[in-house]
């Protein structure tokens, strides 16, 4: 029997299906003539860049580019853009979790005008919490995080916000089964807005479905956009931010609802022409509620985490050098889980024990060139974590049973960690198209998401490091060279890295974490090993633009606790990972993208046998991830269709979008299980989520 939430998904897609399968093992502006005139670039940055700059393992796209990207249901996602780029894959089919590097995708932090963002999927993640209609440009740092920047392990998704026009315009498109809208302009003297809200409807038209029980099924999600921009002077900038967003699904039965909230207040005031200083109040928070009422059964389970803190960053640049240093400070309370329920007229009440914990650091970098050749980029994050009562710490043994608890007063700081990260950097240019470039970098991950799924879900739950669970921490090392061919026109990179990591946790075999208070007796902590080499070629200019990613990485763990204390893969150890994207336009009208994916399956554990107790059959499953699914490939493509006549200054414009999800309707595995037979044979059964989905928006813009 499929669950309620699936259910929903399926009344949603009806493109979910099933069959029989088993794992493999191991294994621009124009006239109205047909004259097109050359598209303008305007860059704050040299064509050669990438080739100069001192930062490596560093992707930047603009959202015109993610824009061109064929997406799954017609909705451009920056996520979705981020998991073509080499060194990152997708948690899972549709996801808008990710790893980088072998990483979790719990080891990425990921901020929008810098809040933190805990959860970033809507409706399961199909849909990435973030309306590209708000964004201005993104950057995904894999390795070289800078030091004003911690607390996780693998990765840095920056994304800043848009700050608005000084026209009022606006854009909205019109999709299937979601719609946007986005108003900006000035207000007030020197003063910006923009606000942004998207919704699907799917639900709609659950009352028009044939069946009776999908009828009165809830599903959809709301978020809304909102930055002010005020320019008060030559020396003085404030902004604010604020991003709300929903998800609903369920029915009579059953309802979920959760979300995201950030907020960043942000200061910034030009000293002079070299310095400058911008102090921020930032704020962020995700929860969820469940609810279920069914025959003689009343209950609801509620979870949230928050964080409140702040910034100081002093910056200083003369010429290609810069210094910055810096302070910032989170404090965050959990909630990892509380309810009630009613159980034939009796009541019960459950309570995970609250954490609070508070975050501190300071953090210097500096940038200096020699001889016009050699960038040297150096620095130290000093960071101190505390945890806070009032709650209950849970002290274990070498068996992990709980063999005391302590009670912590409220306001008590009773435990704390020193953590030091310091960041290299060493860039030599031979010339202005060909560097070689080597990095150092220490990071340390304070806060864990427990979660059994690799793709993540809204039931999710983060806790602090505490007298049991260590930080995690990682050490790595990148060397790479980046040439640029044909006056800049070609970038090629290739990167070699190496990652060693410790007290990385893991999951104890059929460990229980949803509603468990002692979340110590099921985490088990070991090493982590993870390597690999990237290659890219990429076009950013002429008609054809795009580029072309090869990534060979593997991901290894040792817990003395699983497997036997053997190594074994990471559920993120995907050797093989190819990227195509590509974008051309034929006229001034039509705009044609495409994008093909191929990746190596996912490792997994399977049940290699089984024994009889009584009437029951116990599985026999293998070591630790000893299996892999099959292997992963797609082909997504599009066409935007600009509707009406083009010329240069033309402030109404609409067009069209059709894009193909999966063209070529491959059945990629979402999960695979086991059942048995009439006759008590077992067989294993795949679930894919997609096979050829299309989709159509309509959007129609003033500017």
């Amino acid at each position: 029997m499929k669950t309620p939430a699936l259910y929903l998904l399926l009344c949603l897609l009806s493109t979910i299906s099933h069959q029989q399968a088993y794992g493999q093992q191991h294994n621009s502006p124009t006239t109205d003539t047909s004259t097109v005139l050359t598209t303008v670039v305007i860059s704050t940055e040299r064509p050669n860049s990438n080739v100069v700059r001192p930062e490596m393992s560093m992707e930047r796209l603009a959202i015109q580019q993610i824009k061109l990207i064929p997406a799954l249901f017609g909705e451009v996602d920056v996520i979705k853009a981020i998991q073509l780029l080499p060194g990152v894959v997708a948690a899972s089919e549709g996801s808008s979790g990710y790893s980088v590097r072998g990483g979790s995708p719990d080891q990425n932090l990921i901020l929008f005008d810098n809040a933190l963002v805990y959860n970033a999927s809507h409706l399961m993640g199909f849909f990435s919490v973030f309306n590209n209609e708000a964004i201005e440009d993104i950057t995904l740092y894999k390795g070289d995080i800078p030091a004003s920047y911690g607390g996780r392990l693998s990765s840095l998704l920056d994304i800043q916000g848009k700050t608005g026009r000084d026209q009022w315009g606006f854009n909205a498109g019109i999709g299937l089964i979601s719609s946007r809208l986005t108003l900006e302009g000035p207000v007030l003297d020197n003063a910006n807005l923009l606000l942004a809200a998207r919704r699907t409807y799917a639900d709609i038209f659950f009352p028009l479905l044939p069946d009776e029980g999908a009828r009165d099924a809830i599903l959809y999600f709301y978020d809304l956009n909102a930055k002010l921009h005020w320019r008060i002077n030559r020396q003085n900038q404030l902004s604010f931010t604020a991003y709300h967003g929903r998800d609903k699904f369920g029915n009579s039965d059953m309802a979920m609802v959760f979300g995201n909230m950030t907020g960043t207040l942000r200061w910034k005031y030009f000293i002079n022409d070299n310095w400058s200083i911008q102090t921020e109040l930032l704020g962020s928070g995700y929860n969820y509620r469940m609810a279920a009422t069914m025959d003689a059964f009343i209950g609801e389970w509620n979870s949230h985490i928050y964080s409140l803190g702040g910034r100081a960053d002093l910056s200083f640049r003369y010429g290609e050098n810069s210094l910055r240093f810096g302070w910032n400070s989170d404090y965050k309370w959990f909630t990892p889980g509380g309810g009630e329920a009613v159980v034939d007229e009796e009541s019960y009440t459950m309570s995970m024990d609250r954490k609070y914990a508070w975050e501190n650091a300071l953090y210097i970098t500096h940038q200096h060139q020699f001889f016009k050749k050699i960038t040297l980029k150096y620095g130290l994050r000093l960071t101190r974590f505390d945890n806070l009562g009032p709650t209950n710490e849970y002290a274990v043994n070498e068996n992990y049973e709980v063999t005391d608890t302590l009670s912590m007063a409220s306001g008590r700081f009773y435990h704390h960690t020193w953590g030091v990260e310091p960041r290299l950097g060493l860039t030599y240019a031979f010339n202005d198209g060909f560097s070689l470039k080597a990095s150092y970098s220490r990071t340390m991950q304070f806060v864990h998401l427990l979660s059994m799924s690799t793709a993540g879900s809204p039931l999710d739950v983060w806790i602090p490091s505490n007298l049991t669970i260590k930080p995690s921490v990682a050490n790595q090392y990148v060397i790479g060279a980046f040439a640029n061919f044909m006056d800049n026109l070609l970038e090629t990179s290739v990167e070699i890295y190496y990652k060693q990591l410790s007290n990385v946790i893991d999951f104890k075999d059929h460990a229980k974490i949803i509603g468990n208070n002692i979340a110590e007796s099921e985490i088990r902590a070991g090493t982590g090993e993870n390597y690999g080499m990237e290659l890219m070629v990429r076009k950013n200019e002429g008609k054809l633009t795009g580029w072309l990613s090869y990534t060979w990485s593997r991901a290894f763990r040792t817990v003395p606790a699983i497997n036997k204390g053997a190594p074994y893969s990471s559920p993120f150890d995907r050797p093989h990972n190819i990227n195509l994207v590509l974008s051309y336009p034929f006229s001034s009208r039509l705009t044609a993208s495409l994008n093909w994916v191929y990746l190596t399956g996912q490792p997994v554990t399977f049940p290699e046998a089984r024994y009889a107790f009584g009437d029951d059959y116990i599985p026999v499953y293998s070591a630790r991830n000893s299996y892999r699914m099959p292997d992963y490939h797609r082909l997504d493509a599009s066409l935007d269709i600009a509707l009406g006549k083009q010329y240069p200054g033309k402030r109404w414009k609409h067009s069209l979008n059709v894009s193909v999800y999966n063209l070529y309707g491959r059945k990629n595995p979402w999960t695979i299980s086991f059942k048995t037979d009439f006759d008590d044979s077992q067989y294993a059964e795949m679930t894919y989520l997609f096979s050829f989905v299309p989709s159509l928006t309509y959007i129609i813009s003033f500017q």
